[in-house]
């Protein structure tokens, strides 16, 4: 447990116990109950184990489990709640009334106090949960803001004017086709596509999944230019599913796909890369599956993780709880997993 976790349970239980202690001693009367003498420590002690267990699995177990199924949240908040209650009442009504009140008070009073208790309880925690979740969200859009503005100066500090790059590869495009080489005039103008979807159409926060797919299969082709005839390399490309009117934040799966590339083909050895896309009208389940080769994983071990690090960082902003990435290392298959939430 690191500190700031530390003093923030250490907090919590003193606001318990103080609440606790005030009632304890400083309440003799709740509402229709009239104590008198006894033990009246332990139906106090009870209530606020009670409430503990209402607050801490609605927070850390119904929100942090349900928060983007508002409806099923919603039900199990309200099924807890009247479960804690109907079982609070019951153990008052039967077992603990006698130690702070004289006469034997109806099901109903014992009911009707647990209820309003618990309600208060139950919005304080509501109420912490949802000053958490905001001030996370906004300590992370402000950590991608920042690494957003290193990485355009960087890019500005080190680009060349694209539109002097575009006609350097127009030329060459002009000049491929006067010498007959449709395979090198091919790959210069996916090259130059290429190019201007990531300077011109990836500033948008929402794009056509279509696009992001014609993305991957402009790199896909370009980098098989790569690859001489006789090379055992097989890059295949599978997409299933709805993808048209489908938007997803741009940029997405590109680093996967580069990933695999990077560590998964040798030209010496058989390698193999999957990429299997399936989008629903509410999903979407991107898997890139390429064999390893350990000498060439070696050679960047220690840049092996950084693409697949900053995706992680901009999943977790851009689809906070709203998506499941992880990757698994067999013997001879690296596999990376991403799902997204699109409603």
């Amino acid at each position: 447990m690191n500190m700031k976790k530390l003093i923030e349970a250490s907090i919590h239980l003193i606001i318990w116990s103080t609440g606790f202690f005030i009632i304890v001693n400083y309440t003799y009367t709740i509402l229709d109950f009239k104590s008198e003498s006894g033990p009246y420590w332990m139906p106090v002690l009870f209530g606020t184990i009670s409430s503990m267990i209402l607050f801490y699995t609605t927070i850390f177990l119904l929100f942090s489990r349900f928060v983007n199924k508002k409806s099923v949240l919603l039900m199990s908040i309200i099924g807890l709640f009247f479960s804690i209650n109907i079982f609070e009442t019951l153990v008052d009504y039967n077992f603990l009334g006698a130690h702070f009140s004289t006469e034997k008070e109806p099901f109903l009073s014992h009911l009707l106090y647990n209820s309003y208790l618990n309600l208060f309880v139950l919005l304080i925690g509501i109420s912490y949960f949802l000053i958490k979740y905001w001030i996370k969200n906004e300590k992370q859009k402000h950590i991608l803001l920042e690494e957003k503005l290193t990485t355009e100066m960087a890019f500005l500090k080190s680009q060349i004017n694209p539109h002097f790059l575009f006609n350097v590869l127009n030329s060459l495009y002009s000049q491929s086709l006067k010498h007959d080489a449709p395979r090198l005039s091919d790959g210069i103008a996916k090259l130059s596509h290429l190019m201007r979807y990531m300077v011109y159409e990836t500033n948008c926060e929402k794009i056509e999944l279509d696009k992001e797919i014609g993305h991957l299969n402009n790199f896909i082709s370009v980098y098989k230019l790569r690859i001489a005839e006789d090379d055992d390399v097989s890059i295949n490309l599978n997409i299933t599913g709805k993808t048209s009117g489908v938007k997803i934040s741009p940029m997405l799966l590109i680093p996967l796909v580069e990933n695999a590339i990077k560590h998964g083909i040798n030209a010496n050895k058989k390698s193999v890369i999957d990429i299997n896309l399936n989008a629903q009208k509410e999903e979407l389940m991107f898997t890139v599956r390429n064999t390893i080769h350990r000498a060439t994983s070696e050679l960047a071990q220690n840049h092996s993780g950084f693409g697949l690090n900053n995706l992680q960082k901009r999943l977790t902003v851009l689809y906070p709880d709203k998506h499941t990435f992880g990757t698994t290392d067999e013997k001879e298959y690296f596999t990376a997993k991403l799902n997204l939430q699109l409603n």
